[in-house]
């Protein structure tokens, strides 16, 4: 170590003469040093591992965050909603006018004889609920024996009532054709032709749209005719309709020939032997004659094609316009021979009785009703269940 040290300070062009002191203090710096590094680099290395582990904990939830590896294990069952009855359907849409015009009517029979003021307030409660002033004069007629009796209270007014209304109605009811509702298997051997027809906003276009969905769900093959051609929007709608009802559309450019779109459509179900062809007419305001006239020339132009054309006519009737709808359907009635009433809308503000009205004066049957938007609010028309629904009373 000596002889090292004397070789360094040569080097150095030191003129010292190495001893073990020199030895020995050297010896200790290098020793100090050692010490030094050491300490230095264990504390690099503890320090560094634990930066890696950390690095590497916060790595790991990200990507299992990202791409969570799934679990097998059994699917839970899907809850799926009650479904709702027609007839439930039926008594929430008539909700309004049972509350709101007939259980006023009701209310008045509290088992005491009526005053002469209430016999009064009756009458114009009748009147208000579109009756209708012929069918009106008749119920008060057959009501005065009962309006003095102390026993007669508002359950048997509900019963007197639902069946004086179904003693109107029932005689025509029966005479509703099946075949609007109901696809036999084997089809019927021919085309049947439907003509609907209805003001503007009555909700003809979406009435033949729910029409054609009911009767392709039997297995029905069904060709839909848009002659309402003036109404761009309305042929559009029905597109959509027909689209998911998976039936065939026969369409025009706007403002083209109503009856010729008719025609069309009729020579396209007959040629794919269609079990059904409806036609969207042209929607008609009743008060205008030479409009209601284009309709006879559409209804006649069928004919030339097959002269047992249409099957049936069927008016769509808007039940909120309440008195004016018997109007209308006198108008319809007189120009194209209507087979059946379609009443919409019953699930609004209508008062419901002028269908009693309309049936008994044009002997014409009520087939399908609607209470909604959806195509389960559309069913055909039976009179105790609609009596029920409607005065939640059955009659004797």
């Amino acid at each position: 170590m000596i002889e090292l040290i004397q070789q360094i300070y040569s080097v150095l062009g030191v003129a010292i003469e190495a001893n073990s002191g020199d030895a020995m203090g050297i010896a200790s710096v290098l020793l100090i040093l050692l010490a030094s590094a050491s300490k230095f680099f264990s504390k690099d290395d503890s320090k560094s591992e634990p930066r890696i582990e950390r690095a590497a904990e916060e790595v790991k939830p990200a990507v299992e965050k990202s791409a969570p590896i799934p679990e097998e294990k059994e699917e839970p069952e899907v809850a799926t909603e009650p479904k709702i009855s027609w007839n439930e359907r039926l008594k929430k849409g008539l909700g309004r006018s049972r509350d709101q015009v007939w259980g006023k009517i009701g209310g008045l029979f509290t088992g005491n004889p009526l005053t002469d003021d209430q016999v009064e307030e009756l009458e114009e409660l009748l009147y208000g609920a579109d009756l209708g002033p012929k069918t009106t004069m008749e119920l008060m007629d057959q009501l005065q024996a009962k309006l003095k009796s102390d026993s007669f209270s508002a359950e048997d007014f509900k019963t007197f009532l639902s069946g004086f209304i179904k003693e109107q109605m029932d005689d025509v009811q029966q005479n509703i054709d099946t075949e609007l509702f109901d696809f036999p298997e084997g089809g019927f051997g021919k085309t049947k032709v439907i003509m609907i027809v209805g003001v503007n906003g009555a909700g003809k276009t979406t009435t033949i749209g729910k029409l054609a969905t009911k009767l392709t769900a039997q297995g029905a093959k069904v060709v839909v005719g848009a002659c309402d051609t003036f109404r761009a929007a309305a042929v559009d709608q029905l597109q959509v309709w027909c689209d998911r009802a998976n039936a065939t559309m026969i369409r025009a450019k706007e403002g083209a020939n109503p009856s010729g779109v008719g025609y069309e459509a009729l020579q396209t179900a007959l040629n794919e032997k269609a079990d059904y062809c409806l036609l969207d007419t042209a929607g008609r305001l009743h008060t205008k004659q030479n409009l209601m006239e284009e309709l006879t020339k559409s209804k006649n132009v069928l004919k030339k094609l097959d002269p047992e054309t249409p099957d049936h006519v069927l008016l769509v009737i808007d039940a909120i316009t309440g008195q004016n709808a018997l109007r209308q359907a006198k108008e319809f009635n007189q120009a194209l021979g209507l087979s059946g009433l379609i009443f919409t809308k019953c699930d609004g503000s209508s008062k419901a009785g002028s269908a009693v009205s309309i049936v008994k004066e044009l002997q014409v049957p009520i087939t399908y009703i609607g209470v909604g938007e959806s195509v389960e609010d559309l069913d055909k028309f039976n009179l105790d269940a609609y009596l029920n629904a409607l005065l939640e009373a059955s009659p004797q």
